[in-house]
């Protein structure tokens, strides 16, 4: 049995929460897990997007619980077990990962639309995996998707036979991961804690950097520029609270998701231009209310704030998509290392004042 705590002020000593089950909750693993994660599936701890569902169409008659697509492009199959993942939940997964291996761009972008439309969501597939990827044209699109695919096994409790299977997938290329989704009572109400347990973090870190170097892509960019993107990225882990990632693939970055708004970061030096630019956008209408309201009313704020002028953009082929963007430019004789200092400097005050910003808009 595994314990939450939460703090008694008036006695000042922390009290047990107690893990529950679903079971006793009367929840059920389709209905009701696969439904949570399929609407937020920040609950797995990264940002993905949901393009399957309980998907039949192999020509095998099983059922893959959740498909989902990440921030490279690969499908990720999630198998969710409600208490107990059983023995065989590995294999159950890796089976499916290998029918998802043969599936073209245009198979996956079909099973998206067949997503889209049985869930009765307002959305253009490719638009929407497009600005999910922040691609630009449609052949970049095809170029990224299901170039790899992973698996994500999720359940109350898995099994120590699942877990030593998984670890040696992982330690052997096979990109694996496991998450709990464990349920807590609270007076009467239901609280629910994940926790990735394989790779353990420390682990993933590494690996991610030697498979990124080892595994090759059809999408690269000059060694300048993913140079440029690697020494960005570190000093904002660094220096701020945002974390990022660069796979050294593309030339821009995508962060995650800020101040819990629907939107987020783009890091990006594209060799034709001379300046470098850093925005927040967003296609939902939280995010793109915000950006406007930032631009129309507080553009001069933030841009003595920042020291750049604002530009608000349209995505070139998703004109949902909205960008608020700072271009940061090269100075006479600057060098690579003071113009990084000069970029990562812009970040910062950029992130400052959107969260004085916010802070001021979510409190009135």
């Amino acid at each position: 049995m595994q314990y939450m705590f939460k703090l008694n002020k008036s006695q000042n000593k922390l009290e047990a929460i107690h893990e529950t089950t679903y079971f006793e909750y009367e929840l059920k693993e389709r209905e009701h897990i696969e439904e949570w994660i399929r609407k937020n599936p920040e609950v797995l701890q990264e940002e993905l997007l949901i393009i399957g569902h309980e998907y039949d169409k192999f020509e095998v008659n099983e059922r893959l619980d959740l498909l989902g697509l990440d921030q490279d492009g690969s499908l990720v199959i999630i198998e969710v077990k409600r208490d107990h993942t059983g023995a065989h939940v590995d294999i159950q997964a890796l089976k499916y990962a290998s029918y998802c291996s043969t599936l073209s761009p245009n198979d996956v972008i079909a099973i998206y639309e067949e997503y889209i439309q049985l869930h009765g969501l307002e959305v253009n597939a490719t638009e929407e995996m497009m600005a999910f990827l922040n691609v630009e044209v449609e052949s970049e699109l095809h170029n990224m998707v299901n170039m790899n695919q992973r698996i994500i096994v999720v359940a109350n409790e898995i099994d120590r036979r699942v877990l030593s299977v998984c670890t040696w997938l992982f330690e052997n290329g096979i990109d694996i991961k496991c998450v709990t989704m464990k349920p807590y009572q609270l007076n009467g109400e239901l609280i629910i804690d994940t926790n990735q347990i394989i790779p353990p973090y420390k682990l993933e870190d590494y690996y991610v950097k030697k498979k990124t170097s080892s595994k090759e892509r059809k999408v690269s960019v000059r060694q300048d520029v993913a140079n440029f993107l690697h020494e960005v990225a570190h000093q904002i882990n660094n220096k701020t609270n945002y974390t990022i990632t660069y796979n050294g693939r593309k030339d821009y970055i995508v962060g995650r998701k800020f101040l819990n708004i629907p939107w987020k970061f783009i890091f990006a030096k594209k060799q034709r231009d001379s300046f470098d630019t850093i925005y927040l956008e967003s296609d939902k209408e939280q995010g793109i209310d915000l950006l406007k309201d930032i631009y129309y009313h507080h553009k001069e704020n933030m841009s003595n704030a920042i020291g750049y002028e604002l530009e608000l953009t349209h995505g070139p082929r998703n004109t949902e998509l909205f960008k608020l963007v700072i271009k940061v430019g090269y100075d006479e004789g600057e060098t690579e290392e003071e113009h990084i200092q000069k970029y990562v400097n812009a970040f910062i005050e950029y992130k400052n004042f959107i969260e004085y910003y916010c802070h001021k808009y979510q409190s009135s």
